[in-house]
């Protein structure tokens, strides 16, 4: 099912909780709905489900308008952050709730939620009652539930958000599998990059209920569209700071971070000289014999990285390199940035260049 979105606004008196968002979704794409709290995405989630109704534009499932259909005739599933599940019936009779519910055979209902319950993979639990299973395998069943009435949209709210670090992996890893399995058209909401690059197709980045980008994980990435994307994205954060370009090239406190020759290499101009934002990305700031000299504040080990901070002028930097490096607080360090890997904003943050 292609989903199209098509400047829909949801708005509380003046405040827009979603301001005129576009997207198109392809069939069978998995979509994270990324942001940090209160950007709009639920919201989002909640009017392509049918539980708020649009201030104004559009919605399309397929060549079929749904701006204005009740939920119960969106074929939509819907997984929730807290599961939803009812205590009292076993795995089995949850997962045949919306089936009995819309009168199918008793019989046909066991087959289907049977089926169900081996794609996410509950063979076995199929007696137990909810307080009788993991978090992640509640989640499965939540999902087992949304997908038993076949529908043409899968739509998960923050449905990992309950869950220790672990099993949120484990179980990002078993949405993606069933998504790939089913062919469903599913969109995602989380506050969690890591857990939308890893298994979105794409992913819309909003940011006070505007989209700011919308694009594959890796290509946002590494070319943000504006200083927010480039901020929300990563772990460790980016490197953000204000410094000059000048007729050397970009210089913050007397270092040359990057030459006007390798500039001009890179984008065949240099910018006008002037004060500008810019963004390193941790990983790209490399070990070299040839570069900008820096003294090491201190060391973290994060398992295959080491993390170091560092100061050029009154502004702190991340370095990432990997941990067979023997390096500790007061070495001093050769560093140089990686082709292609200085990103400049604007004054209004949005993305000029890369060198």
């Amino acid at each position: 099912m292609e989903i199209r979105i098509e400047n829909l606004t949801k708005a509380y008196g003046d405040f827009k909780a979603v301001d005129g968002m576009t997207l198109n979704i392809a069939d069978g794409e998995l979509i994270g709905l990324l942001g940090p709290s209160g950007c709009g995405k639920s919201t989002t989630l909640f009017m392509l489900a049918g539980l708020n109704e649009p201030t104004s534009g559009r919605i399309f499932f397929g060549d079929k308008e749904v701006t204005h259909i009740p939920p119960e005739d969106r074929e939509i599933g819907l997984v929730f952050q807290n599961y939803a599940l009812y205590p009292h019936m076993t795995v089995l009779d949850n997962i045949t709730f919306p089936l009995i519910n819309r009168k199918v055979k008793k019989a046909e209902a066991i087959e289907r939620a049977t089926e169900m319950a081996h794609l996410v993979q509950l063979d076995g639990l199929l007696n137990r009652k909810p307080s009788a299973l993991s978090g992640g395998q509640q989640q499965r069943v939540a999902i087992a539930r949304a997908l038993v009435k076949k529908p043409q949209v899968l739509l998960l709210d923050e449905p990992l958000s309950n869950l220790d670090a672990k099993l949120r992996v484990e179980t990002r890893e078993e949405i993606k599998r069933i998504q790939s399995e089913v062919k469903i058209t599913t969109i995602f909401v989380t506050h969690d990059q890591e857990e939308a690059m890893s298994i979105s197709n794409r992913i819309a980045v909003m940011n006070k209920g505007v989209v700011q980008q919308y694009d594959a994980p890796q290509s946002m990435y590494l070319n943000p569209i504006n200083a927010f994307v480039a901020q929300f994205l990563g772990t460790p954060q980016i490197n953000m700071f204000n410094a000059q370009i000048t007729e050397r090239g970009a210089e913050l406190d007397g270092t040359l971070l990057c030459s006007e020759s390798r500039m001009k290499a890179e984008a065949g101009e240099s910018l006008p000289n002037g004060t500008y934002q810019m963004g390193i990305r941790p990983e790209s700031l490399e070990l070299c014999d040839d570069g900008f000299t820096v003294t090491a504040d201190s060391v973290r080990m994060t398992g295959r990285d080491l993390l170091i901070f560092f100061h050029i002028g009154d502004t702190e930097f991340r370095a990432l390199t990997h941990s067979d490096q023997h390096i500790q607080a007061g070495d001093k360090l050769c560093l140089r940035i990686r082709k292609n890997a200085l990103i400049i904003f604007d004054e209004n943050g949005n993305s000029l260049v890369k060198y």
